[in-house]
């Protein structure tokens, strides 16, 4: 499956995936309940795949505006 989404909603998404895993963390420190252990997980992963992603688009994106024959010659 592939999503295209504006660079807002990406930051958005990863916001609320940060703010969730914290929170299951708190849960999981305070009831020890073991599934929301495994929610901090998911939202850490989930987190961790956009953000890999993101990096690896904007980074294919940069490379690929530059043109190095368009680049000023250092020579005189």
């Amino acid at each position: 499956m592939k999503i295209e989404l504006t660079d807002k909603e990406v930051t958005t998404i990863l916001v609320a995936l940060d703010n969730y895993r914290d929170l299951m963390q708190d849960r999981f420190h305070w009831s020890g309940d073991e599934s929301d252990q495994q929610e901090e997980g998911s939202a850490e992963w989930c987190w961790q795949k956009i953000m890999t992603t993101q990096q690896t688009q904007l980074n294919t994106q940069t490379n690929a505006l530059v043109d190095p024959f368009s680049l000023p010659s250092e020579e005189k």
